[in-house]
C-alpha cells in the first residue's frame, strides 16, 4: 500500500484527488493539508511514502515545502501539482528533489500513473511538460562548465593552467593570496574537482590552454 499525504489549498481539488486515489486498492490517503506548513507537519508525524504538493499554496508553497522535506529523516517522495507547464518551475522542482510534476489539467489517469511511477523511484512528468526533461538533459550536455565561473575565477584558472603560483597570480592581479586561494577554491567547487591536477586536466579538456607566448 502506498501511503500518501495530499496538500492543496483548493478544497474541491484536494477532495477530488483524495477520492481518485482512494478508489484504487494500492493507495491510501493518510493525511490532507491546505498549505505547505501543515503538509510538512503531517510528513513528520505520519512518515508517508509520498507527498502530493500543490505548487502555489500559501503561506508555504509546494517548492518551499519540498526544500524542507529533503531535511526529514525519512523523507517521502514528492509529486508537484501545477497549473503551469513552465520550464523554470519544472526544472526547479526536479532539481529540488521532486520525482513527479503533474499538470492539474491532465487526465486523472496521469496522476495515478505518476503515483505508481514515483513510488518505484522513477521520474514522471505530465505529457504537457515531458519534453522539458529532454531539453534540460540536452542543455546539460551542450553547456560548457567553464560558463559557471565568474570572469575573475576564469582568469585565475587560466593562470593556474599556465603554471603560475598563488603568489604570482596575486601579484599580477594586485590581490591578496587569501583572495586568490578563495577564488581558486570557488572555481574548483563549480567545476567539481578536488585538486589542482584535476583542475588543470579539466580546464585543458574544456578549452583553456597554456599561452604559447609565455
Amino acid at each position: 500500500m502506498i501511503r500518501v499525504v495530499v496538500a492543496d489549498d483548493h478544497n474541491l481539488v484536494r477532495q477530488g484527488i483524495c477520492r481518485l486515489l482512494e478508489e484504487t486498492n494500492e493507495i491510501q490517503v493518510v493525511g490532507e493539508a491546505d498549505n505547505g506548513i501543515d503538509a510538512l507537519k503531517l510528513a513528520r508525524l505520519l512518515s508517508p511514502d509520498m507527498l502530493i504538493l500543490d505548487i502555489s499554496m500559501s503561506p508555504m508553497n509546494g517548492l518551499d515545502t519540498l526544500e524542507q522535506v529533503k531535511a526529514l529523516k525519512n523523507s517521502p517522495r514528492v509529486i508537484i501539482l501545477s497549473m503551469h507547464a513552465d520550464q523554470g518551475l519544472v526544472q526547479q522542482a526536479l532539481q529540488s528533489g521532486a520525482l513527479g510534476y503533474v499538470l492539474k489539467q491532465a487526465v486523472a489517469g496521469e496522476l495515478l500513473a505518476a503515483v505508481r511511477a514515483v513510488s518505484c523511484g522513477n521520474v514522471y512528468l505530465s505529457a504537457g511538460v515531458s519534453h522539458i526533461l529532454g531539453e534540460m538533459l540536452l542543455n546539460e550536455r551542450t553547456s560548457n562548465p567553464l560558463d559557471r565561473l565568474s570572469p575573475r575565477e576564469r582568469e585565475i584558472v587560466q593562470m593556474i593552467v599556465e603554471g603560475l603560483s598563488n603568489r604570482e597570480i596575486a601579484d599580477r592581479l594586485h590581490r591578496s593570496i587569501k583572495t586568490v586561494e578563495k577564488q581558486r577554491r570557488d572555481a574548483m567547487r563549480k567545476l567539481e574537482v578536488e585538486n589542482l591536477a584535476s583542475l588543470v586536466r579539466v580546464c585543458l579538456s574544456l578549452g583553456i590552454y597554456t599561452d604559447p607566448g609565455l
